[in-house]
């Protein structure tokens, strides 16, 4: 499993940025504050929560469940103001908090497209899909090279 996701960092990075990145500010993404609770990797539970913006990021954490009720991993998010835009940035961990990426390296996704209330964090995609509801799109390499795409699906939790 850890083969895959750290596939899905490799694949994510080599996607090329075409065009200047979309306006946008953390205001636009107000929406995310709070926690979410949905189903994650083959239908498992994960948990996705952000505080309130401050100075010019947003914090959040991610944690997704294994189907015995253990924890797969953990991630720590920050979605920054970056030159107009936004970008989002994060570091995985395993269940005893040791990380994936090296001490001083993070993974980063600057906004490369936005419609609305879906913003696409060069392939990571995040998409408000009703008042307490959204949706976060990933796509992997799975075995054999094959694209897979990842959805979690998220309600707000006590929404």
């Amino acid at each position: 499993m850890i083969r895959m996701f750290a596939a899905l960092v490799v694949s994510l990075l080599a996607i090329p940025v075409a065009q200047a990145a979309p306006p946008a500010s953390l205001g636009d993404l107000a929406w995310l504050q709070g926690s979410w609770e949905g189903e994650g990797i083959g239908g498992a539970p994960a948990l996705e929560a952000y505080s309130l913006a401050a100075g010019g990021q947003m914090v959040g954490h991610f944690r997704q469940m294994k189907a015995d009720g253990t924890v797969m991993f953990y991630e720590l998010i920050t979605i920054v103001e970056e030159d107009g835009s936004l970008a989002y940035r994060l570091k995985h961990f395993n269940p005893d908090l040791t990380g994936w990426e090296e001490k001083g390296e993070v993974e980063a996704f600057p906004l490369t497209a936005r419609a609305g209330e879906r913003f696409d964090f060069s392939g990571l995609v995040y998409e408000r899909t009703g008042t307490d509801s959204m949706t976060a799109t990933v796509v992997i390499e799975g075995d054999g090279g094959k694209q897979e795409a990842l959805v979690f699906r998220f309600r707000r939790k006590g929404g």
